[in-house]
């Protein structure tokens, strides 16, 4: 679940031609975006799709260099399930250039920080933030694992028996990665968000190295990538350096398999289980928009400060308060498709999971009858924007951002702009989007019940 993310920027998208950067076209036109602070975000783009942004912050000599992908395991085919996550452990093995565990070692041996990679329903990422200086061999690293990655299947293998161990230990024999993967499978039948984004185990064990290198070559094209470069670095400098190890790598055509649109649910869909877990464990969810609907996003970052942050949110009072619930949480999934907003509660010993489930339609409708006074509306807003502000303070948390919202939605501006529209919404806003998305006949419930 994407928190909201927080800080203070000032975008400038920059698009002009570097006299040593031959695949950098010419651009005249400039646009400046003032948001807050002083930081300018520079964009460009490579002849060849690939997309950089630079922001420059000389506070500490340091930058964090991320690597975004726009493929996630809703680009996935049925009996596939689980590549994309797989393939980004592949990532870290070895190339035609390097042997297995030289990107590992040339970085810690740099002082790199924060190494890693995640996958999402929507993009999978790779993280570094590095000491000043390595700018030229970040780059060369990864541009050398964009086109150059060895597939063979002792490496499949290898990488696969660590995924099904992960998936044990996040899935099969986790309480709340169990719920999660049913909850998924019963919100959606026909959208590719149905499947758990680390695969199902029988795919995992059917899957072997061409499935891994067709992936490779399908979608780690430079015109589905997106580099972002937060820190002590020069905006030239990056592109120079970005246009030299990448600017020769062609893009291919991408084969993206149908991703088939999720029908209206019409009524309430159920699944109890049997956990071991001592306490009962409840989560309901509702279809909403993707993300790129910027006014309903911002509404609903409202809405899940209104329920769920901090001692005078309604679900708090009327779920911990209370007895009911040890604890309460709320928010969407910020999909690039639509997807769910979730409200998950752990219940406290002894009390049961329908008792919270009545009081929480019971507080939704609340929200569609009345409006919600504008004290309460301005804290749940002016929790949000702190939120953002408070939690972008770092070199890696702005690249996050940048590269979450430029990879999902195609312009990291709108996932500002989201930020920036909830100090606009009202009270009408609010009771619009319950009444129109959290409709009690289209919600999925899935129950945790100890064994």
């Amino acid at each position: 679940m994407n928190s909201s993310i927080k800080n203070s920027l000032m975008l400038m998208i920059s698009l002009f031609f570097f006299s040593s950067c031959a695949s950098v076209d010419l651009k005249k036109e400039k646009e400046e975006l003032k948001v807050v602070g002083s930081l300018i975000a520079h964009r460009y783009q490579l002849k060849n799709g690939l997309k950089l942004i630079v922001v420059e912050d000389h506070s500490s000599p340091t930058f964090a260099y991320y690597t975004w992908f726009n493929v996630g395991s809703r680009h996935e085919k049925k009996g596939k399930t689980g590549l994309a996550h797989l393939f980004e452990h592949m990532m870290f093995k070895g190339t035609k250039n390097h042997e297995t565990g030289y990107f590992d070692l040339t970085l810690k041996k740099a002082g790199v920080e924060g190494l890693n990679a995640f996958t999402s329903h929507d993009y999978t990422a790779y993280i570094q933030q590095l000491p000043a200086g390595n700018l030229d061999l970040i780059a060369q690293l990864e541009a050398d694992r964009m086109q150059n990655l060895v597939v063979d299947q002792l490496a499949f293998k290898t990488e696969t028996e660590v995924v099904q161990n992960e998936r044990r230990m996040r899935n099969e024999n986790s309480p709340d990665g169990t719920l999660q993967q049913v909850l998924f499978e019963k919100a959606f039948r026909k959208h590719s968000y149905h499947w758990p984004v680390i695969g199902y185990q029988k795919d995992l064990d059917s899957m072997n190295a061409p499935d891994a290198m067709a992936f490779y070559q399908n979608f780690y094209q430079p015109s589905r990538a997106t580099i972002v470069v937060v820190g002590d670095v020069d905006a030239d400098d990056v592109l120079r350096s970005v246009d030299k190890y990448y600017g020769k790598i062609s893009s291919k055509e991408v084969v993206i398999p149908e991703i088939k649109k999720e029908p209206l649910q019409k009524k309430v869909r159920r699944s109890t289980r049997k956990l071991n877990i001592q306490v009962e464990k409840l989560t309901i969810a509702y279809k909403v928009p993707s993300v790129s609907d910027i006014q309903t996003s911002a509404t609903l970052e409202v809405l899940q400060a209104l329920l769920s942050d901090g001692k005078a949110s309604r679900l708090m009072r009327a779920l911990v308060d209370t007895g009911v619930s040890s604890s309460i949480g709320t928010g969407s999934y910020q999909g690039a498709n639509p997807t769910l907003f979730v409200i998950h509660t752990d219940l406290q010993k002894g009390k049961r999971y329908s008792q919270a489930e009545s009081i929480i339609l019971k507080e939704l409708k609340k929200l569609q009858k009345r409006k919600v006074g504008k004290a309460e509306l301005q804290r749940a807003k002016n929790l949000v924007q702190f939120q953002f502000y408070n939690r972008l303070r770092s070199n890696s948390e702005i690249a996050h951002f940048l590269g979450q919202y430029e990879t999902s939605i195609g312009k990291f501006e709108k996932g500002i702009e989201i930020y920036n529209s909830v100090k606009n919404v009202t009270e009408k806003d609010i009771q619009k989007i319950v009444k129109k998305y959290f409709n009690p006949n289209q919600r999925t419930v899935v129950a945790g019940v100890k064994k």
